[in-house]
C-alpha cells in the first residue's frame, strides 16, 4: 500500500500533497486511503484506473446530488472528482493526449462545484499580449464595505488554477480576494493552447495585476503575491520589475530552476522538458539557463517572506536561502521548517495547519495596514 503519512516515494508524495488539499475542501481522506490501501507504489497503470474509477464515482454522486437540490452536497462532490481527475493524470508521460483529456474533466468538475460555491467564484480570462489565461477571481467571505486586499496565488510546474484554489482557500477566508490564473506553462494554457513556461514571468503577472488594479472592489494599493512550489521562481522574479506590490510570499524558494529543481531532481526531468517546449535534455538545459534571480534578486523591494522545508526532496533548500540573501527589500523574512511540528518537506505539505497561517499572519500586517 502507499504511506501518504511518511511519503518515501513519488506516489507517497503526490498522495501526501493531496491529502493536505483535502483538508481544505479538495477531497475525502477516507476516500483517498481507501484507494491507497490497494495499490502499490511504481504500479502507474494501477494508479490510473483507481484515480479514474474514484472520480467517476464521485462525479457522478455530485449530479445526483444536484438533481436532489441538494447544493452543497453537490460542490463537495465536484472539487473532490476535480482533484481526483488530476490525480489520476499525475504519471502519465508528458505530452500523453489523456493528460489533456483528463484536465477538462477536472476543469469541468471544478467549474460545476463554482457554480455552487459562496462566497462565488469567478471564472475569469486574462490577456496578455497575443495570449490569453483561463483563471478565476475568489470573492473574499464577509468583505469590509471598501475595497478589499487581494493575493495572486501562482501554481507551480504541474498545478492547474483549479488544484490550487485549495492551497490558497484560506485567503478569501482573512477577507481577502484570491486570483488564480494559468499563466505559461500551467493548466489549460499548457494543456489546451500550447504555451509553454517562459523565464520572464514578470510579462504574464503583469497582465495579471493590470486585470486586479481594474476591478473596482480590489483595493489596487493592497496587492500581494505568492508563488507555490516551482513558482516560487515565478513569483520572486515578477517582484523584481513590480512597484504594485504591498507584499510577495515565496512558499518554497527557488533561484535557478536548473539548478535547484532540474539536477536536484531528476526525475521530474520530463516535466520540466515539456514545460519549456524542450525536445531533449540538452535543449532543456539551454532555456532553463534563463530561469534564474542571478542578477535580478536584489531589485525585489516589497516585504518577502521566503519559507521552505529542511527535507525538500523536489526542491533544493539552498536555493530559497541564496535567494533570500540576494532579495533586496529591507523587510524580509525566511522561514526553514525543520522541527518536529512537520512542514519539512515540499510545500510543507504535512503541517498545513501550521504555515499556512504563519504565512497569511505574516501577510496580514503588511496587506491590511493602511
Amino acid at each position: 500500500m502507499i504511506d501518504f503519512f511518511r511519503p518515501t516515494n513519488p506516489f507517497a508524495a503526490q498522495t501526501e500533497r493531496l491529502v493536505a488539499e483535502a483538508q481544505q475542501g479538495g477531497g475525502d481522506l477516507f476516500d483517498i486511503e481507501r484507494v491507497c490501501r490497494e495499490l502499490e507504489p511504481g504500479d502507474a497503470v494501477a494508479w490510473e484506473a483507481a484515480w479514474r474509477d474514484l472520480a467517476e464515482k464521485t462525479e457522478a454522486r455530485a449530479s445526483a446530488a444536484l438533481a436532489s437540490g441538494n447544493d452543497t452536497t453537490a460542490r463537495g462532490h465536484y472539487f473532490a472528482a476535480n482533484q481526483y481527475y488530476r490525480q489520476s493524470e499525475i504519471f502519465m508521460p508528458p505530452g500523453d493526449p489523456r493528460k489533456a483529456e483528463r484536465f477538462v474533466l477536472a476543469q469541468r468538475n471544478f467549474r460545476s462545484g463554482a457554480a455552487l460555491q459562496s462566497p462565488a467564484i469567478e471564472c475569469i480570462r486574462v490577456n496578455c499580449g497575443d495570449e490569453s489565461y483561463d483563471g478565476y477571481f475568489c470573492h473574499p467571505r464577509e468583505p469590509r464595505a471598501e475595497p478589499y486586499p487581494a493575493v495572486f496565488l501562482i501554481g507551480g510546474a504541474d498545478a492547474y488554477a483549479e488544484e490550487i484554489y485549495f492551497s490558497g482557500r484560506q485567503i478569501v477566508e482573512r477577507g481577502w480576494a484570491l486570483l488564480l490564473v494559468d499563466t505559461p506553462g500551467r493548466g489549460s494554457s499548457l494543456y489546451l493552447n500550447g504555451i509553454p513556461a517562459r523565464p520572464d514571468y514578470e510579462v504574464p503577472v503583469a497582465a495579471c495585476l493590470d486585470y486586479l488594479s481594474a476591478r473596482p472592489e480590489v483595493d489596487a494599493d493592497r496587492l500581494a503575491l505568492m508563488g507555490i512550489s516551482m513558482a516560487g521562481y515565478y513569483a520572486p522574479r515578477a517582484a523584481a520589475f513590480e512597484d504594485r506590490l504591498k507584499a510577495l510570499v515565496s512558499w518554497c524558494g527557488c533561484y535557478s530552476i536548473l539548478d535547484d529543481l532540474y539536477d536536484f531532481f531528476p526525475l521530474l526531468q520530463p516535466t520540466l522538458q515539456r514545460l519549456v517546449g524542450a525536445e531533449t535534455d540538452a535543449d532543456a538545459r539551454e532555456k532553463l539557463a534563463a530561469f534564474s534571480m542571478a542578477g535580478i534578486a536584489g531589485n525585489i523591494s516589497c516585504p518577502t517572506l521566503v519559507t521552505h522545508g529542511v527535507n525538500d526532496l523536489l526542491m533544493n533548500v539552498e536555493g530559497a536561502k541564496r535567494l533570500f540573501a540576494e532579495i533586496g527589500a529591507a523587510d524580509k523574512t525566511l522561514k526553514i521548517w525543520d522541527g518536529p511540528e512537520g512542514g519539512t518537506g515540499h510545500c510543507n505539505y504535512d503541517n498545513w495547519s501550521i504555515s499556512i497561517p504563519f504565512m497569511l499572519d505574516w501577510l496580514e500586517e503588511r496587506i491590511t495596514a493602511p
